[in-house]
């Protein structure tokens, strides 16, 4: 049972590539996706504006205020106290970027990179993401990193994504961190290194990743950097199936099918916690 339990649990291991940013040329939308321009927009737009509210971001906009521009770009984004123009919101975006705001050039890179308002333009993307990254935004540093390690945009570069992951990942960034954990488990861009893999794993875990909580689970099962413990596995990829990470529910149904019953309790426990 164990050496065919390994076998079954060893096809599980592409979760990590999948994580890590999937294979080279499979293309970002299909890389891990956390990170869209609606999400982020959201955290910028109010939930509601009077007319004066927003007559008073117009003007400080029109002044120049930075914070004022992005603020608009965000509400004709999402349609915040005016219908919805995503061309009036990336003109907004755009002279915010032009002054230096990080978050309107992440924004930026994400319109280009998904083509809203614009052409589908990964180069532009990631000129827009760097210019962000550099200026420490977590999101564009993350964005950056699944740049050079697809290869578009940029030349595949799988070191240059790993430092960009780890700077995401060090300002608390989950998503980053489950990545750089996927990296570190596969050996992209470095030496491989279970110990620090399961470390980035247990970071994203703890905020919820589902991809990481899926990770550390195969990990559990095989006995890879840590010792095997297929109820603390279990709990995990229950963790994760339920976090909506699909893989770690199939690798769940093989593990399930050598515990017993006390052991799935267990383990059911142990998620719960």
């Amino acid at each position: 049972m164990a050496a065919r339990l390994r076998l079954l649990l060893a096809l599980g291991i592409p979760c990590a590539a999948a994580l890590a940013g999937g294979q080279p040329g499979s293309g970002l939308t299909a890389a891990a996706g956390s990170l869209t321009l609606s999400r982020i927009a959201s955290i910028q737009a109010p939930a509601s504006m009077s007319a004066a509210e927003l007559e008073g971001w117009r003007k400080a906009a029109e002044r120049g205020e930075v914070a004022a521009q992005t603020q608009m770009g965000s509400m004709y984004y999402l349609g915040e106290g005016v219908a919805p123009d995503v061309r009036e919101a990336l003109g907004w975006y755009r002279k915010a970027a032009a002054q230096g705001d990080p978050k309107a050039q992440t924004l930026l890179g994400l319109m280009h990179e998904d083509g809203e308002g614009v052409a589908r333009d990964a180069g532009e993307a990631a000129r827009w993401f760097r210019l962000a990254a550099d200026r420490g935004d977590a999101e564009a540093q993350t964005r950056l990193a699944e740049h050079y390690y697809q290869g578009e945009g940029v030349a595949r570069d799988p070191a240059e994504a790993r430092r960009w992951f780890r700077l995401a990942a060090l300002q608390g960034s989950a998503p980053a961190q489950a990545k750089l954990g996927a990296m570190c488990y596969l050996g992209e861009g470095t030496a491989r290194d279970t110990v620090e893999a399961m470390k980035w794993f247990r970071l994203a875990a703890a905020q919820g990743d589902a991809s990481a909580e899926g990770c550390l689970g195969l990990m559990y099962a095989m006995g890879d950097g840590v010792p095997a413990d297929l109820v603390e596995a279990y709990g995990w990829l229950l963790r994760a199936r339920d976090g909506g990470d699909p893989q770690a529910g199939r690798t769940l149904e093989t593990v399930e099918r050598a515990l017993t019953p006390a052991q799935i309790e267990a383990g059911r426990l142990r998620a719960a916690k």
